[in-house]
């Protein structure tokens, strides 16, 4: 079985393609666009993969919501493309589909309510995928690996001294190590179909996320400030954490938090 990896220079591609090894192919920008119909057609008729995990993504929200036609050809149109060459398709999708889940972990089958376009984006590039039966939709969010939330606030708590986090927006982190290795089992499983939430457990803003690892560090300021002070362009969730009714499960945020911490301490 060989598996295509769109999106392979970013953080959760490049782990992927270092634990498929030579199962995997990795697809990025310049050579590939995703966005181009033609490209996809021509990467998939020679590549002929059996499966296709597409981790391509405008990340940065703010960006996406002053550039909606941006956000609309990677997260929507890209999909669809992927998804109309008939090769099982898995794909990444965000946590931000919920805007406000009433203080309790929300599930594949809570109804959605997109908190940007960012979000109402990625949710049409979910139903493109899921159109046709095999193809996986993964939903995540707050991914870090060697960047990412927890590893910025640990460095800012080491070199600065001060972080400053946001109050009014909870939601579960997600380790690229142990994603990696769920989209890999996936891709090998052809059972592992259909619409998944898969983060490391564990609901917090980034505030109290930062204020866990002053106290486990035991150095710094933590100061807090919410979305509206900072008048960014997007509007974000204030609740979009996330359960599963499924049976894939990740560890726990405290499990995943030690191993980042020790690989920065």
């Amino acid at each position: 079985m060989t598996v295509m990896v769109v999106g392979a220079e970013g953080m959760l591609g490049s782990e992927l393609m270092r634990l498929l090894g030579s199962k995997g192919t990795g697809l990025d920008l310049p050579d590939f666009d995703v966005t181009n119909v033609g490209s996809v057609t021509e990467a998939v008729s020679l590549l002929k993969p059996d499966v296709i995990v597409n981790t391509s993504a405008l990340t940065d929200v703010d960006f996406c919501e002053r550039n909606p036609d941006a956000a609309e050809k990677v997260h929507h149109e890209a999909v669809k493309n992927l998804a109309d060459t008939g090769v099982r398709l898995i794909t990444i999708s965000t946590d931000q589909v919920f805007t406000s889940g009433d203080n309790r972990y929300l599930l594949e089958s809570d109804p959605t309510d997109p908190a940007n376009v960012y979000a109402s984006t990625k949710l049409r590039g979910e139903a493109s995928a899921l159109y046709y039966p095999g193809n996986s939709v993964v939903r995540t969010s707050w991914l870090f690996g060697e960047k990412g939330l927890l590893p910025w606030i640990t460095a800012k708590l080491l070199t600065e001294g001060t972080v400053t986090a946001v109050t009014d927006q909870t939601s579960c982190l997600t380790s690229v190590d142990s994603l990696a290795k769920i989209l890999v089992d996936m891709a090998f499983n052809e059972e592992r179909s259909g619409l998944y939430h898969c983060v490391n457990s564990g609901a917090v803003t980034p505030y109290e996320l930062a204020c866990m690892v002053r106290n486990r560090i035991g150095k710094g300021t933590v100061q807090g400030t919410n979305w509206t002070q900072l008048a960014l362009p997007a509007p974000r969730p204030v609740w979009s954490a996330l359960g599963t009714e499924r049976s894939i499960r990740l560890p726990p945020l405290e499990e995943v938090m030690e191993l980042c911490l020790k690989r920065m301490l």
